[in-house]
């Protein structure tokens, strides 16, 4: 009995070594990353890793996972303040989208950079991700990939979150989906917005004005509802070409998705952001309300046991390896 209870006490030990060294080594990445030196220094550090360990004792991804997606954040430029707020919306998202944390960190980071968003603007950002993806055929991280592209040419043209996100959802019903998506919406946008001389000929004869009498661009909705409007009376062959001369060839499949989807199907989608507030929180839920859930939820909770105790026996065990 002595020799099983000593064996098995062994193996714990030897199991919580391992899970705090795993943790130790992605926070000091973060800390790394981050620059945290000095007394100031570790009291964020600690903080960091008091959040990361408050995730992993409480969802689904370890302390060890939070803590490689703190890195991420620290990569993105956030605070330590703004790191340990994102945390656990960042948290959420991974679970409604079913995806790696530390993926889902750099992609809506990355993303929201590209959108010009701050930390603030988070966590409307990530409801309307996970609306896109509840109403449209496409993954949340698809549309993360999409916005990737086509986020900052959005954003230049005027162009609201809501209508990105309604676009990119259309485009993805039609099998535009992903970075091929964000590609093919960049480019429309772009052949709209920056027309060459044929194109912008094209446009005055079927009387299109993309920007207002002040020189701002119109919701792409309603400059592309008129052009379909235009567009609809004509033979197959004029409008070929009055498409042709306004858009690239290679970008005519999610032209005609977005040309369609004026028919209501864009209005709609809009319509579904309005109604957005939650529903990153409501997919994580859901995803999680189950025995693999739960189960998932038990094994970081382990996890983050394994680390404690592994936390209070590595002086120990650092001083024994250092000496030998």
């Amino acid at each position: 009995i002595a020799a099983a209870f000593t064996g098995a006490a062994v193996a714990i030990g030897t199991k919580s070594l391992s899970e705090f060294a795993t943790f130790e080594d992605s926070m000091k990445q973060v800390q790394a990353t981050m620059g945290l030196v000095g007394e100031d220094g570790q009291r964020a550090f600690d903080q960091l890793a008091a959040a990361a360990k408050e995730a992993g004792s409480t969802t689904r991804f370890s302390a060890s996972e939070s803590a490689q997606a703190l890195n991420y954040l620290a990569l993105a430029g956030y605070s330590v303040e703004d790191s340990v707020a994102a945390l656990p919306k960042v948290l959420n998202l991974a679970a409604a989208g079913g995806m790696d944390l530390a993926l889902t960190s750099d992609l809506v980071t990355d993303s929201m950079s590209a959108l010009g968003l701050g930390v603030d603007d988070m966590g409307w950002y990530m409801d309307k991700m996970a609306r896109t993806s509840q109403r449209s055929n496409t993954s949340v991280q698809q549309l993360g990939e999409a916005v990737l592209v086509a986020g900052g040419t959005m954003k230049n043209a005027g162009q609201s979150v809501d209508m990105m996100n309604a676009m990119l959802g259309v485009l993805a019903d039609n099998g535009i989906k992903g970075a091929e998506g964000g590609t093919k919406l960049r480019n429309i946008v772009m052949s709209l917005t920056s027309p060459t001389g044929s194109a912008a000929g094209a446009l005055e004869e079927l009387g299109i004005s993309v920007a207002d009498a002040d020189g701002n661009i119109r919701d792409m909705d309603v400059v592309l509802g008129e052009l379909n409007n235009e567009l609809s009376g004509m033979s197959e062959a004029a409008r070929g070409n009055y498409l042709n001369a306004i858009f690239n060839k290679q970008d005519m499949a999610g032209v005609n998705a977005l040309l369609e989807g004026t028919n209501g199907g864009l209005a709609n989608l809009v319509d579904e952001m309005g109604k957005a507030e939650g529903a990153a929180d409501a997919m994580a839920a859901t995803m999680e309300d189950s025995l693999a859930g739960s189960l998932r939820s038990m094994k970081s909770a382990i996890s983050g046991a394994f680390i404690d105790l592994g936390e209070t026996i590595a002086p120990f065990a650092r001083e024994f390896v250092e000496g030998f």
